[in-house]
């Protein structure tokens, strides 16, 4: 820590040269309207402001000499210009502002994580939130070029990157993402935003080491407009209707926004997949005076979903399709899926501005949102597992059935016959699992097989409040105070009986291993406090639990700007508050299960800094540094939060250490960013939960001191080779590995075996995802409004995320090891790299009365690349008893081939 602040103090105790103050004024009109743009970012180098509702803008302290001067906004298209800054103030002429249409189709919340399946074993392709502004080459290829092999910016997970809606923080508290789901199909209402690359400065947030964005929805700050679009394609949904009126602030001083949306595919482009999606959103906006000014907004975006499941190569050969999806099957003959998420969660933020004076301004929110929150599977008792890909009834299943004798050839035969050609076989048998049941009926039983509901419902209330100070010529400050009072609930429900009776709440697995025991009646149940409870449908069973967080957070920024260099500096310090209550009293953990548990509370701070060096006025060195302690997340505090209180032994903080450096080059014709970039990871927390085959139980492996060293290169550049071609040249070259053996608790839920502590060798093992990357680009933008765009796009270094059982302290030490075992825990597979093509037109067509049609299509991965594997992992279900470490194995997500996107929008 001592060498860290020596550092720290190093890079600010850097020489500047005072220089005299020059200043930079002008007013933003859109070009059709004529009328003012609010909310367009201007920027010279490093130095940028926003314009007002009046169009206006103002940089200070610009240096003098040749500049760059860039017009940014969501809305039109990039301006940029060569300017001669001179002594005193520069008045620049009215600056005129081309609306145009924003490509659509590639969006991360609507396409790629839309079907997928993460529950099976705690693993799934952990996709960061990438919500930058397309002022930087990079982070808007990463967006959405990369997001088709679910490209991580620096390999962070999403976590380290910070949302706001309208200044008010949107990760969730319990597991630190953002839910893009929350607001999708509300692309108009959420296209302006604030973004923050890194570890740069930000004016409404001490931001994340993966950065930060504000999602602007003030109502005054949207452009005037009367919009309807249809969108047509083929991916996770088929059709969107998109309608968005907004007035603009009026001459009353009002301003309102409204815009809705509907999404849905009967099946997307994975079978058995489906889409139902609602959106909706409104705000409004009062100017008091030229002082005060009240906004509300409100949103939601209530959507049903059948979802895709990972699979085994095994399956997806078997099946001739590496689109294969376990999860849904036959009924009465229509296909029904399993697997079905439901996400609703409405959000009202309330906003006053306060303009103090021409240096001064405070801004304060309040927000507050609540969710339902669902995810079906299916559930059995004592019968045969349902899932069509259950290890059992494939060929390679017979194998582990039929140890120590090898297997029946004439049985592995007519098993690969039967997946090839019986749906009764290689999907879910809905009909026969009915007619189990209704067998079950006739003798009084309980149901054998049901569809039961996951639910997370949340509840949180925000309060957020920043002061924005021009001290001088020279130094701002920026000052906040962020609180947060945030609960879950997290209980099943029985969605479908599937034609059974009802069904009892215990735990089965107990029910079986202790029934001879004297006090198996006890123990097997769910809920002491009511014994052999008869359950129906909508009935809460198996487990009932709130997670409960509070939040306190205070953080401070000074930014000094000088004539060839700028700097700033930031801190902050927070408290958090998490505990568990529990709402029903477990059978095997009567004592830790039932009420409040101890209530853990953390006090962190964080400190960073950057430094800009002007080389030129087209020339940029820019570095930041940052030690940032955190909180443990409340997701993963827990050994076994289903059915008890206990916290993770050494419950600690998180330390990050981060720092990068770049070269950045602007001028009209040419945008080049070149960055090195280093971050360690110490005492993060981690949790997988599978079930065993020897024990019949549900395990929980609870890591502690999970360390990580990210490592790497990002290049973005784009040339204007001519006055409407643009050449864009984008890449990543990272080094993202796990730094050492972290200490894992593991819990058997059936109590069978009593909590135990291993080690994790996983030290050296690479973090799962793309580390190489790389695009190509070609773009055309003809002065008759329309545009083409070609990507050629390149992925490697990518390896299959692992499962720690496999490498704890007793398997790594077992006397008998076969050379494959012991490939499998020392080496970690790597998957092969590949390409896709991408290619979008765009067409802008101005008709009298001030119509324009915008007409859009985009076809991604041109060439149909089916074969490239963007995700998996291995199985972290085990069995050891028969001495054979890799029965189970793993299971991969293929990229989607050939896809299409087709909107019309008529905008007045």
């Amino acid at each position: 820590m001592r060498k860290f602040l020596l550092i720290v103090i190093m890079f600010f105790t850097v020489g500047f040269i005072q220089a005299q103050v020059s200043k930079v004024t002008g007013t933003v009109l859109d070009s059709e309207t004529g009328k003012p743009v609010p909310m367009v970012v201007v920027s010279i180098g490093e130095l940028k402001t926003t314009t007002d509702e009046k169009g206006v803008f103002e940089l200070l302290n610009v240096p003098n000499g040749n500049a760059t001067i860039t017009f940014t906004n969501q809305n039109y298209e990039v301006f940029t210009s060569l300017v001669t800054i001179k002594d005193g103030e520069n008045k620049i002429a009215s600056v005129n502002m081309k609306p145009i249409l924003n490509t659509e189709g590639g969006g991360l919340s609507e396409v790629n994580l839309s079907t997928l399946d993460f529950d099976d074993d705690n693993k799934g392709q952990n996709v960061s939130g990438l919500l930058h502004s397309s002022n930087d080459v990079f982070t808007s290829t990463a967006s959405f070029t990369f997001s088709a092999a679910y490209f991580k910016v620096r390999g962070y997970d999403s976590e380290n990157s910070l949302t706001y809606m309208n200044n008010i923080l949107v990760n969730d508290a319990e597991n630190g993402r953002t839910s893009w789901s929350d607001w999708g199909g509300l692309n108009e209402a959420t296209r302006n935003k604030e973004s923050i690359n890194g570890l740069s400065a930000s004016d409404f947030s001490f931001g994340g080491i993966g950065g930060v964005t504000n999602i602007d929805t003030r109502a005054s700050h949207y452009r005037k407009q009367n919009k309807l679009s249809y969108a047509f394609t083929n991916k996770a949904y088929t059709h969107r209707l998109m309608y968005t009126l907004s007035t603009g602030l009026m001459k009353n001083n009002w301003a309102f926004t409204v815009s809705g949306s509907k999404r849905f595919a009967s099946e997307g482009y994975v079978q058995g997949t489906f889409y139902d999606a609602y959106a909706f959103f409104g705000a409004a906006e009062k100017k008091i005076n030229e002082k005060h000014s009240i906004a509300f907004t409100f949103y939601g975006a209530p959507t049903k979903r059948g979802t895709q499941a990972a699979s085994t190569k095994e399956v997806y050969e078997l099946t001739n399709n590496n689109y294969y999806n376990a999860n849904w099957g036959y009924q009465n003959g229509q296909k029904r899926n399993a697997r079905i998420k439901t996400t609703n969660e409405p959000t009202f933020i309330l906003n006053h501005y306060w303009k103090m004076d021409e240096k001064t301004k405070l801004t304060t929110s309040l927000g507050y949102s609540f969710s339902k929150n669902g995810y079906t599977a299916l559930n059995w008792y004592n019968a045969a597992d349902p899932r069509p890909d259950y290890y059992r009834y494939l060929p390679s299943g017979q194998t582990y059935i039929s140890f120590p004798n090898p297997p029946d050839p004439i049985v592995v035969s007519a098993i690969n016959e039967a997946w090839k050609n019986d749906a009764n076989t290689n999907q879910i048998n809905w009909d026969r699992m009915y007619q189990i049941n209704y067998m079950t009926n006739s003798i009084g039983n309980q149901a054998v097989y049901i569809v039961e509901n996951r639910h997370n419902d949340q509840n949180q209330i925000s309060f957020n409040t920043f002061l924005n100070k021009e001290m001088n010529e020279h130094l701002s400050i920026t000052e906040g105070i962020e609180l947060r009072k945030y609960t879950s609930q997290n209980y099943k429900t029985i969605e479908d009986l599937l034609g059974g009776q009802y069904w009892m709440d215990i735990d089965q697995y107990s029910q079986r291993d202790y029934a001879s025991d004297t006090n198996g009646t006890s123990v097997m149940q769910n809920d002491l406090n009511n014994p052999n409870r008869i359950v129906k449908k909508g009935d809460v069973f198996g487990y009932n639990y709130n997670i409960n967080q509070n939040t306190a957070l205070l953080w401070g920024q000074a930014e000094f700007t000088y004539n060839k260099i700028d700097f700033f500096f930031a801190a902050n310090a927070s408290g958090t508050q998490f505990w568990r209550e529990g709402k029903m009293k477990n059978g095997i953990n009567p004592n830790t299960s039932y009420g409040n548990s101890e209530k853990k509370t953390f006090v962190n701070y964080a400190v960073k800094g950057g430094v800009t060096y002007k080389i030129t006025g087209h020339h940029y060195i820019v570095g930041n540094l940052a030690y940032i302690s955190k909180p443990p997340l409340a997701n993963d505090a827990f050994i076994s939060s289903r059915v008890k209180n206990t916290f993770i032994s050494g419950l600690t903080s998180e330390t990050d250490i981060s720092g990068d450096i770049s070269y950045v080059l602007k001028t009209p014709f040419m945008n080049v960013r070149i960055t090195a970039f280093q971050t360690i990871f110490k005492d993060q927390l981690d949790i997988v939960h599978y079930y065993s085959d020897d024990y019949h139980t549900y395990v929980n492996c609870s890591m502690t001191g999970v360390d990580k060293t990210h490592q790497g290169i990002e290049l973005g550049s784009e040339i204007k080779a001519t006055k409407t071609v643009s050449l864009i040249a984008v890449g990543a070259w990272g080094n993202y590995r796990y730094a050492s053996r972290p200490t894992a608790t593991i819990s058997w839920e059936n109590g069978l075996k009593p909590d135990k502590t291993e080690t994790i060798y996983q030290k050296y093992f690479y973090v799962p995802g793309p580390q190489i990357a790389g695009s190509f680009g070609i773009k055309y933008a003809n002065p008759k409004f329309w545009w083409v765009n070609v990507n050629f796009n390149y992925f490697d270094k990518m390896h299959l995320a692992f499962s720690p059982v496999r490498r704890t302290t007793e398997t790594v030490t077992q006397s008998v090891l076969s050379e494959s075992d012991v490939k499998l825990i020392t080496e970690q597979e790597k998957l092969e790299g590949g390409y896709t093509i991408d290619a979008s037109i765009s067409k802008n067509i101005r008709l009298k009365k001030k119509i324009n049609i915008n007409l859009n299509l985009s076809v991604n991965n041109i060439l149909d690349n089916q074969n490239l594997i963007t995700g998996g992992y291995e199985q972290t279900r085990e069995s050891y008893a028969r001495g054979n470490l890799t029965q189970f194995s793993p299971k991969y997500f293929y990229g989607y081939g050939r896809t299409y996107f087709l909107s019309v929008a008529f905008r007045i």
